[in-house]
Formats: structure tokens, C-alpha cells, sequence
């Protein structure tokens, strides 16, 4: 696993022999990023379930102001922080060990403003189980104004869904695209200001 474009192009990322960890494939993660690559310069990421912050670090490499990773696993947040400092982007990173279905009950710290951009790649069963699926929407929704702006695209990796029957009142999706057994599907807010 290697960091794909940008200043840091080239750098390998450690991981851990954890059967969790699901990597995205480097030709996901490059078509997401040239998906991106209007969009991803200056731009505050978050990073949520960020297993070894591969796509957070991605975006970083490519030009992104900041970065913060949500990290339940106290050995995941470590790696990230040393990815980070590997890839010389560590100044730009703040590494949060916390569940990301608990962060409508958090605050984003001190000097966080909301993101532009919300990279979520959460394990693949969370998706595919119908009442697992909606409690992570519900979670998403939450973050609109203190985690993500209202000009703010979210971007899902999962396995893909022969339907888009999401269970939101609030994001509406505007893109998907599957490659193999991954799917990427865009989100942003109804009635937000997305002019980009």
C-alpha cells in the first residue's frame, strides 16, 4: 500500500495483519482521486474509519489543507500518526482515537473547522445490513454544520448495492461508481450551497 500521488507519491504505508483492515485498492483510490482533483486542493478532509489513514494521507499528498481521522483502534491511531510522519504531512493531521458513531455527541476540536470533504470507508458489513446501514446514515446526517459544511461532498466506499434506496432525508446522492467489488457513491446536502 503506497500513497499514489502528490508530494508524497511513492511513500509506502504500514498497516496491520488485522482481518478489519480492507485497504482500498490503488485503483479505486486513484479513480477517486481524479474524481477529486478539482476539489481536493485546500480543502479540509475527514477521514472517517481511517484504518492506516491511507485516503486521508492521499488527499494531504494531493494538496489538502488538513486532514482529521476518526479511529476507534488505539494501534490504528498510532500507525496513522506514523504514515503521517512518513509522508512529511504530519503538521497538517489531527488523529482522533474515537467511534465514529459517536461523534454526533462530539465536539470537533479546538480550530477543526467543517470539512469540504468527508472520505467514509467503513467496513463493508456496516453497509450491507439494512438496520446497520441506517444508523450510519443517521450518524452522517448528524454531521451536517459542526463536522462537515453545508458545501460539503461525502464520498462512501462499500460493496456495491444493486439499488439506491439510502436511508436519508438529508444527503442526496449525485454520483456512483463501481469498480469490481467496490463501489464509491457521492453525497451531498439537500439545499446546500455546492458551488465549487
Amino acid at each position: 500500500m503506497r500513497i499514489i500521488g502528490g508530494t508524497a507519491r511513492g511513500t509506502r504505508l504500514r498497516t496491520l495483519p488485522d482481518p478489519q483492515l480492507r485497504p482500498m485498492l490503488d485503483r479505486v483510490k486513484e479513480a477517486l482521486f481524479n474524481i477529486l482533483q478539482f476539489v481536493v486542493a485546500d480543502a479540509r478532509v475527514l477521514d472517517l474509519f481511517s484504518g492506516s489513514g491511507s485516503l486521508g494521507l492521499e488527499a494531504l499528498s494531493r494538496g489538502a489543507a488538513c486532514c482529521v481521522f476518526i479511529e476507534s483502534e488505539r494501534a490504528l491511531a498510532r500507525l496513522i500518526r506514523e504514515n503521517a510522519e512518513s509522508c512529511r504531512l504530519a503538521a497538517r493531521c489531527r488523529i482522533l482515537e474515537d467511534d465514529v458513531l459517536r461523534l454526533p455527541q462530539r465536539t470537533p476540536p479546538a480550530g477543526c473547522s467543517p470539512a469540504d470533504i468527508a472520505l467514509v470507508d467503513p467496513p463493508y458489513a456496516l453497509v450491507d445490513d439494512p438496520n446497520s446501514r441506517e444508523g450510519l446514515f443517521e450518524v452522517l446526517e448528524s454531521l451536517r454544520g459542526a463536522w462537515v459544511a453545508d458545501s460539503g461532498l461525502i464520498v462512501l466506499h462499500h460493496r456495491p448495492l444493486p439499488y439506491a434506496l439510502w436511508p436519508t432525508r438529508s444527503l442526496l446522492e449525485t454520483d456512483r461508481r463501481i469498480y469490481g467489488e467496490s463501489q464509491l457513491t457521492f453525497f451531498e446536502w439537500e439545499g446546500g450551497d455546492h458551488a465549487r
